[in-house]
């Protein structure tokens, strides 16, 4: 069947993608499953050699196009697809898909799929053909593309989706391990192939299909000997021989039955009461079988078909009889079964055969056949007859049991015991995560090697779990033999027989150490600072949220102590950021060196500190005394010499001290406190310590007045709007941010830092955020009518107060329609304190406004709360970079590392990017080169008056 070897090794280069058994990349880091070992077999007769590239679905797709991969196995063949890739005739291998579940996810038609969330794999034919299926059902889906069939399956246990399709065998290995459940809900089936790049390697397709073709209609071919390879891998049995024995033995009676049947009519007929009776017994006899009995005569028309043979062809007897079954069956069934028919009719044969309806490509019949001749006295055949048997269900439960073999040996460890629990087969993967060999497990239990957290034994929780309720699972440890430990989720399922009794118990064991590893770090990076491993603000909140909570039930009392480097900004301006981050880790180490293992030390941000001083004992005075003391124990610590860079350095600190005591009871009023204090002491020369006192007071009476001279501005209409342009990557401008400034009558022109504080704490940023946003609609209108100008947008700051009014949705769209402006061309900014409460209503706005064209940004993002589960839910267009990253971007490895996080974060969810603050052309290369779309800053412009708005930037 080969072609004759050449003398010259031809390498090609294949796509692997993770979608075991069909190819994947095993443990040892090599290709393998049933297209590599096809493959690797033409391979060999054709003396090619082959090079694997490891790639995800899609990027193995696009390399593909690209031509950097010769050949990509496993390939569904679609008309969309043949426009680009090349494909050989005949299938290599079928594959079907199914819909999985989670348990509580009441999925079980295709109706049930209406508005739900589907993950599905991108660029997958899955992904292609999902929509017309759900069409056929008149239902809508929201359909959530997905790089890999893991992250499908992810999305689908985390609840973040309703549903995930992959394809069976895929989904069999892996569902269980995400907790979720296949439906009986079938997508159209699939033929997969090998796939070229379009219109090249057509001798490779050529000789693909010399060997395909024939190993299919071989039954004794290595095409068979690969899938049984993959297959026999099991400890379930196939169909035993002994079942086709009985179906022979019993359709041979069955057929002895209906020769005996003919004879006796024949001898009856003379009787006609008896022939009656008679014809209705066999009748009932015939029509009470499940299985379908027909006579044919010699020109292959029914004479006689019974009850089955009329329900499977959904037609009456008496509109078959008389009839060949060409239009009832498809062309090769009819073909095959006809060549059958012949043989009977003509050469006297008796055959027993399974025949096969198969269309396009999928078997959905399968009969057991057995046709015998019927002949007269004189020995002459004048009619066949045929019992046929339908076997579908047994034989799709013969593939299942294939399929069970190959998934029993996939990479979770997997082991099976009787009813007694003892071991009858462990997998591959089970020996090599305990560390026990084959040999010591079969015929004993399983080893008491799952602990819980605590250390105790596992076995007993496991197996009282299983007699109870038939299954258990959970996490454990597993300590393997040898020593060494994993994490992992053990599932423990009773199997029973049709009487409710248990036979076997089947235990599948999955390792999530490393998930376990990456939860212990994204919680200790959400609640620590990653420079100094101190808590950081949210984990302060939480602990001073919790004292709060039980202070009544507690004896004693706490002190918060702020705790702010003295010109700190001096050592990173003349020795580097690196040497700053030395400094401020000796000082939390100092700082820790000082209190009790109970207390909390925290870092805020830069070089500011708060430590919780908890279960101060006695009254407020004992309290202060201790606070006290503790505090100049701290300043005395940090003002001592450190070793930086090789180098003696010196710095001060100012504290400030207040106590947590009745007279103050909420978070924000106790850090309120301690940042006053601490502001005291650098008022009062810094290098010191202050307690909060009463008198700090003042700058509220002066917040006051502000506030009076604010509504008086308002009234008075002194507040003015300025246009600070936004460019694009090729430095045109494409927009603008209104930014309030307060012509303030005495005082000049104020910036908003001034103010915008007080109005949020005051209320009045509600009107004077409607006026910014009237004024900034109307501009925006009035550049729609210049060609220059047209096509800028408007970025306007929007409060977290502003936004939550409930007439804010309203007034927005009423200031629209009345200035005339383009909704489109509309950016609200808005800053992560909406994320903080309220989310739900949050999310509701933005949609209703939203859906009249109106875009969003988030201001200021990683600067506040930042919940990525809140975040991926808001109908954002846009993140921006707060200034304060920007700053530091080319000589802070973290601010560079975070504006690098924020932008990777905006790819993966789809949305722009722009950067504020920049100021240098160098600031602006480094953003670019991490693919960020806009850019706002003095590099290009001020914020100017309206009229003085040029669309053409400073620097481009």
């Amino acid at each position: 069947m080969a072609g004759s070897a050449a003398p010259q090794v031809r390498t090609l280069t294949v796509g692997v993608y993770e979608n075991a058994p069909k190819i994947f990349i095993n443990r040892q880091g090599n290709a393998d499953g049933i297209f590599p070992d096809l493959l690797e077999e033409i391979a060999r007769r054709e003396n090619w050699s082959i090079r694997y590239v490891r790639c995800e679905w899609e990027d193995c797709l696009r390399q593909l196009r690209e031509g950097r991969l010769d050949l990509m196995p496993d390939v569904a063949r679609t008309p969309e697809r043949e426009a680009t890739y090349s494909f050989h005739s005949k299938p290599a291998l079928y594959s079907w898909s199914l819909v999985y579940r989670r348990p509580d996810v009441p999925i079980a038609t295709p109706i049930d799929l209406d508005g739900r969330r589907i993950a599905v794999l991108a660029g997958s034919v899955q992904a292609e053909s999902i929509g017309g299926f759900l069409d056929e059902y008149g239902v809508s889906a929201v359909i959530v593309p997905t790089s890999t069939f893991d992250e499908a399956f992810e999305l689908a246990g985390e609840a973040r989706v309703d549903a995930a399709i992959t394809n069976k065998y895929y989904g069999e290995l892996h569902a269980e391990r995400y907790r979720l459940v296949s439906t009986t809900i079938v997508p159209p089936p699939l033929r997969l192939y090998f796939a070229t790049p379009y219109g090249r390697h057509q001798d490779i397709l050529a000789t693909i299909d010399r060997y395909i073709g024939p190993w299919h209609d071989d039954p004794d071919s290595v095409y068979y000997d690969v899938l049984a390879r993959w297959e026999s891998r099991t400890l379930l049995s196939r169909v035993p021989l002994a079942y086709w024995l009985a179906l022979a033995v019993a359709g041979a009676m069955l057929v002895s039955a209906i020769l005996a049947t003919l004879v006796l009519r024949k001898r009856i007929r003379q009787k006609e009461r008896e022939l009656a009776e008679s014809q209705d017994k066999l009748n009932a006899i015939l029509d009470g079988t499940d299985s379908i009995i027909y006579i044919k005569d010699r020109d292959y028309r029914l004479q006689y078909i019974n009850r089955a043979g009329s329900r499977l062809a959904q037609r009456p007897a008496s509109e078959l009889i008389g009839r060949t079954t060409e239009n009832l069956v498809g062309p090769r069934f009819y073909k095959e079964s006809t060549e059958s028919d012949r043989r009977v009719l003509e050469q006297g044969e008796h055959i027993t055969a399974e025949e096969v309806e198969v269309t396009d490509g999928v078997r959905n019949l399968t009969l057991l056949s057995t046709k015998a001749p019927l002949r007269r006295d004189d020995g002459s055949i004048y009619a066949l007859c045929g019992i046929a048997t339908d076997i579908s269900a047994q034989k799709e439960t013969e593939r299942e049991l294939r399929v069970a073999a190959i998934v029993f040996q996939s990479q979770e460890g997997m082991f099976v015991t009787d009813d007694r629990r003892r071991v009858l087969r462990a997998n591959d993967a089970f020996t090599r995560m305990t560390g026990f060999r084959q040999g010591e497990l079969a015929g004993s239990e399983p080893p008491d090697v799952f602990v819980h957290e605590d250390g105790d034994s596992a076995q007993p929780t496991m197996w009282s779990g299983v007699e109870q309720d038939g299954k258990w699972q959970g996490e454990v440890r597993l300590l393997r033999k040898g020593g060494g430990e994993l994490h992992c989720w053990l599932a423990i399922n009773a199997v029973q027989d049709d009487h409710g009794a248990i036979t076997h118990y089947v235990c599948a064991l999955a390792d999530i150490t490393q998930q376990k590893i990456a939860q212990g770090e994204i919680a200790r990076l959400a609640n620590y600072d990653p420079l100094t491993n101190l808590p950081n603000r949210r984990l302060l909140m939480e602990r001073l949220q919790h004292w709060l909570a039980g202070h009544a039930r507690r004896k004693g009392l706490a002190a918060l102590l702020f705790l702010d480097l003295d010109n700190f900004k001096d050592l990173n301006d003349t020795s580097g950021h690196a040497a700053g981050d030395q400094l401020l880790r000796h000082v939390a180490d100092r700082i820790l060196g000082c209190v009790r293992e109970g207390d909390t030390v925290a870092r805020l941000g830069g070089d500011e500190f708060v430590i919780l001083l908890e279960g101060i004992e006695g009254g407020a005075e004992d309290a202060a005394t201790h606070a006290g003391a503790i505090g100049w124990k701290i300043h005395d610590a940090v003002n001592r010499p450190y070793s930086i860079a090789g180098t003696a350095y010196h710095t001060t600190c100012s504290i400030g001290v207040t106590l947590c005591d009745d007279d103050c009871t909420q978070i924000d009023e106790l850090m309120k406190r301690g940042d006053l204090a601490m502001y005291e002491a650098k008022r009062a020369g810094r290098n010191t310590l202050r307690f909060f006192r009463a008198d700090m007071e003042s700058a509220v009476r002066q917040r006051i007045a502000l506030e009076s001279e604010m509504r008086e501005a308002v009234r008075n209409h002194e507040f003015v709007l300025y246009y600070q342009p936004q460019v694009g990557r090729d430095a045109g401008i494409t927009g603008a941010e209104a930014l309030v400034r307060w012509k303030h009558p005495e005082r000049g022109l104020i910036g908003p830092a001034t103010f915008i504080h007080v109005a949020e704490a005051s209320g009045l940023i509600v009107p004077l955020g409607r006026w910014v946003l009237r004024t900034a609609c109307e501009q925006l209108a009035t550049w729609a009518g210049a060609a220059e100008t047209a096509h800028l947008s408007m970025a306007v700051n929007v409060s977290a107060h502003q936004f939550r009014h409930p007439d804010f949705v309203q007034e927005t769209l009423e200031i629209l329609d009345q200035a005339g402006a383009n909704p489109s061309l509309l950016k609200l900014e808005l800053t992560e304190t909406l994320l903080i409460e309220n989310v739900e209503e949050t999310i509701a706005k933005m949609r209703e406004l939203k859906a009249r064209g109106v875009c969003f940004a988030l201001d200021d993002f990683g600067t506040g709360y930042s919940s990525l589960s809140y975040l991926k839910r808001l109908p954002l267009d846009q993140l921006k970079i707060d200034r304060s990253f920007v700053n530091d971007v080319l000589g802070n490895p973290n601010d560079a590392s975070i504006a690098r996080s924020i932008v990777a974060l905006a790819r993966a969810l789809d949305l722009d990017i722009i950067a504020e603050g920049v100021e240098t052309e160098r600031q602006r290369e480094f953003l670019a080169g991490l693919d960020c779309d806009a850019y706002q800053g003095y590099l290009f412009g001020r914020p100017i008056a309206a009229e003085r708005f040029n669309p053409v930037p400073l620097a481009t």
